[in-house]
């Protein structure tokens, strides 16, 4: 009898993309039913919704129904700790040995180590590869540059200039003043390119004086909380960037075309273009130079090598070994290949023993999405398209992808706290990390409501609540990771 192909149950956020929200069942996808073809496996994925991921791992890990194999935000995660030391996921160091040779070939030794992967030298998570490890871009309508006669900002006065005339000089040609100058994500996800000028980057730490300390209590970040006060005072920040989540931020940028300054990822550099000009054709969006600050520099935090997106197998799987091997399957040529290139016959012929691929047309936005989707959604793990240069060769408008990781590899803010893992005191007092009292005082600051003079105050009181033992063990963890 032949081989019964082994199950095992998925948990998978679905990223945000919309080729992904948009399958009526995941699990009868065409790219879904060739990845179990060819890693003979009957896997079923459960979706996550991308803007309740982290909610919706808190109710799973409180459930106690845990998918065999489950992405999370990192072993360290908040979500996820707890789940560590209550001993409910599976140590993988001996399977990883046994069962996944492409995988252990392909991974530095570095990977494995981060915070979001092992605990104590036991690992408990499998990395996902970061596709540009130098942090993300930045994306302007060039075609509103060009249209009011002004050159590509540089400096936070120069990008001050430029906003005021998106503002008021209605590049988009409505008739309207509905521009928005520059726009943001909930907790200041995508869009930390002003902190960034400042050296602040909200979620980066900085070695000073011996110690591990958060980006967000430095003395500049006073500095650049004015800055975003006056972005906001002037209406050149969009005021709903504290709360708005994804799928309303891309219908700004996306759907209306109203958003003339934007972050996101580098190897987005091609969707962002193809997605603004199915609405706006006359769009040009380019990746520039992050704005630089009062030292010159500027950018987003550089990434780790791995991505934080780490996936954990439940200590209840049935079949941990055949987990590991489905993982593994994605270092194959084979594995590699599926979500890179697609389906032969579908996406892509071969022709003398080489494929000859289908690339989709840059101004196609759903077949950009589609193609995202399989590159980026499904590859849980293992090596990314732009490590194929003869994918990257033939690809439509590639030269703005290589351009914005060009650009991100020259600059960029080091995150001295890369890869640290969930400290003992963020467990009982979670509000000291950024997206608690800083980004609770920042709003305040930010909108007027309360004055920058209370940054020593506030620095003072967060040391006071637990600040001051957080940087206790951060620098003590430091110490230790760096031997």
């Amino acid at each position: 009898m032949p081989r019964r192909a082994p199950s095992f149950t998925i948990g998978k956020s679905t990223n945000g993309l919309p080729y992904i929200e948009g399958i009526p069942n995941i699990n009868e996808n065409k790219y879904m039913k060739k990845l179990k073809e060819l890693s003979k496996t009957n896997v079923k994925v459960e979706l996550i919704p991308h803007a309740e991921f982290k909610q919706k791992l808190q109710l799973i890990f409180a459930s106690g129904e845990i998918p065999d194999l489950l992405q999370t935000d990192g072993i360290n995660s908040t979500e996820v700790a707890p789940a560590i030391d209550a001993g409910v996921l599976l140590p993988l160091n001996d399977l990883i040995d046994k069962y996944a040779p492409n995988m252990k070939k392909a991974l530095p030794k570095e990977a494995w180590q981060y915070g979001t992967v092992s605990k104590d030298g036991v690992i408990y998570g499998i990395p996902t590869l970061e596709p540009a490890p130098y942090g993300g871009a930045s994306f302007i309508r060039k075609d509103w540059l060009d249209k009011l006669g002004l050159p590509v900002p540089k400096t936070l006065d120069e990008f001050v200039t430029v906003m005021k005339a998106f503002r008021d000089k209605d590049p988009n040609g409505n008739g309207k003043q509905d521009e928005l100058p520059w726009s943001a994500r909930e907790k200041f996800r995508f869009g930390d390119a002003f902190f960034g000028a400042y050296g602040v980057n909200p979620e980066g730490w900085k070695l000073v004086n011996g110690e591990l300390v958060p980006n967000f209590i430095l003395p500049e970040m006073k500095a650049a909380l004015d800055f975003h006060r006056m972005l906001y005072a002037e209406k050149l920040f969009d005021n709903e960037s504290f709360v708005q989540q994804g799928k309303d931020w891309d219908a700004k940028i996306r759907g209306k075309g109203i958003v003339g300054f934007w972050s996101h990822s580098a190897q987005e550099a091609q969707l962002w273009s193809a997605e603004v000009k199915k609405n706006s054709p006359d769009a040009n969006v380019v990746p520039i130079p992050s704005p630089v600050g009062p030292d010159g520099k500027g950018g987003y935090l550089i990434r780790s090598v791995v991505n934080p997106k780490t996936w954990v197998i439940s200590k209840s799987a049935k079949n941990p070994e055949e987990i590991i091997k489905f993982m593994d399957f994605f270092f194959t040529e084979e594995g590699q290949r599926l979500v890179t290139y697609g389906i032969e016959g579908d996406n892509y012929t071969m022709e003398n023993g080489k494929i000859k691929y289908k690339y989709p047309s840059a101004s196609d936005a759903t077949a950009v999405q589609e193609e995202i989707a399989r590159q980026e959604w499904f590859r849980f793990t293992g090596p990314t398209y732009l490590s194929d240069p003869e994918f990257m060769k033939n690809k439509p408008e590639n030269e703005k992808v290589v351009q914005a990781l060009e650009i991100s590899k020259k600059e960029g803010r080091v995150n001295d706290g890369d890869g640290i893992p969930a400290l003992p005191t963020l467990k009982t007092r979670p509000e000291l990390k950024f997206d608690g009292l800083w980004l609770e005082f920042a709003a305040k600051v930010i909108t007027g409501k309360e004055s920058s003079d209370g940054f020593d105050k506030f620095v003072a009181d967060w040391k006071k609540r637990g600040g001051d033992q957080l940087i206790k063990e951060a620098t003590q963890w430091y110490n230790q990771s760096k031997k």
